[in-house]
Order: C-alpha cells, then sequence, then structure tokens
C-alpha cells in the first residue's frame, strides 16, 4: 500500500475547500430563493447560483483529477 503524494494532499484540500464554499453558496441562494420578503434584490442573489455551482464542481473536478496522477 502506498502513501499519497503531496500533490495528492493538496489536492484533497483544495476540493474539500471547493465543496464547503458550493455549500455555502447553495445554501445562501436557497435562503434568498426562499425568502418571504418582497423584494427583487432577493431573486438576484438566488439566480446564478446553479452557475456558479457548476463553474465550481467542473474546477474541482478538474483539480481533483490533475491531482490524482
Amino acid at each position: 500500500m502506498q502513501g499519497k503524494t503531496p500533490s495528492q494532499h493538496k489536492s484533497e484540500i483544495v476540493v474539500v475547500i471547493m465543496a464547503l464554499l458550493v455549500f455555502v453558496v447553495g445554501l445562501v441562494g436557497h435562503l434568498a430563493g426562499a425568502s418571504i420578503a418582497n423584494s427583487d434584490s432577493f431573486g438576484y442573489i438566488a439566480a446564478p447560483v446553479p452557475l456558479i455551482v457548476g463553474v465550481l464542481a467542473f474546477i474541482a473536478y478538474k483539480v481533483a483529477e490533475k491531482g490524482d496522477h
């Protein structure tokens, strides 16, 4: 059984941090979208959340793929 290389450790940490960031962005978007306040500004906050989550997931995938070697 082999140990992990330093690049694998670094990529794991980056992916975990990005996962936490995606969770926070999704939570903020969910709360903004589910807000009972009658304000359009909450919609402006919630609208780009799927795009941001998708971009962050793609970047995390690429980081994990690079660190796998």
